[in-house]
């Protein structure tokens, strides 16, 4: 078993400004959007507010939402065939830490290249719906100041279904606003989040992956074949036949 440290190959965020209501529910669904929301601006450098969600009274007594929404995705085809086991995404925050956030999937996995606004709702799964691909967090500012968080079943299986061309795209947005998506009844303030985008130095967004060469491929004897780690002290991953029976 390895493991293996992967960097991003796209990064950046995408904010979209809600339009102004009379009701903060409504301001709030208007800044969420849905699958077909185009962002109001972008970024692609560290910056001090990358992800969360924000919500404001104007000077008329309307309310007027934010959303930013910080994606990353990373090409994990260095891995091979390998069975992934296990992956933990660090980042490091920047300036502000406000509120609970969750890492989702994103994009279906697949590469966004350069940062733009009509990638804001790539988060969805259907119009409305996301897919978490981690627990909750609670992001901080003190000593190091990095995020370490471990993905799920679900992100793991969708990693290992792309075979030998692994990858993972990921968006990290608030959990209890943008995600949980509850109706709002109240002004939350703002719970704005920075994250450090830069593409070199120890301070780059990593995905720390866990593999190990993929099993015999055929359960032996009763034993599951995922199980299977020697035959007849042959590795498993060395193993082409089995009594004329292919692995």
């Amino acid at each position: 078993m390895a493991t293996t440290n992967v960097y991003s190959s796209s990064r950046g965020f995408v904010r979209h400004l809600g339009n102004v209501e009379n009701e903060v529910n409504d301001a709030f669904d208007d800044s969420r959007g849905t699958n077909t929301t185009t962002g109001t601006s972008v970024g692609s450098t560290g910056a001090s507010v990358a992800w969360g969600v924000g919500m404001q009274t104007t000077r008329g007594g309307d309310f007027q939402g934010t959303i930013y929404r910080c994606y990353f995705y990373f090409d994990l085809s260095g891995i091979g065939s390998d069975d992934v086991t296990a992956v933990t995404f660090s980042f490091k925050n920047l300036s502000n830490a406000n509120g609970e956030g969750i890492v989702v999937r994103a994009n279906s996995d697949n590469d966004f290249g350069t940062i733009a606004t009509s990638d804001f709702p790539l988060v969805f799964n259907s119009s409305t719906s996301m897919t978490a691909y981690s627990s909750e967090f609670t992001p901080f500012l003190s000593g190091l100041a990095i995020s370490s968080v471990s993905l799920n079943a679900t992100a793991i299986s969708n990693i290992n279904s792309g075979g030998s061309s692994k990858e993972i795209c990921v968006g990290i947005i608030n959990y209890t606003y943008d995600f949980d998506y509850p109706d709002v009844e109240e002004n939350f303030g703002t719970l704005f989040n920075g994250v450090d985008l830069t593409t070199s130095g120890a301070n780059r967004a990593v995905m720390a992956v866990t593999h190990e060469a993929a099993g015999f491929g055929k359960d032996v004897n009763g034993v599951t074949a995922a199980n299977i780690v020697k035959v007849n002290d042959v590795a498993s991953a060395n193993i082409v036949k089995l009594n004329d029976v292919p692995a």
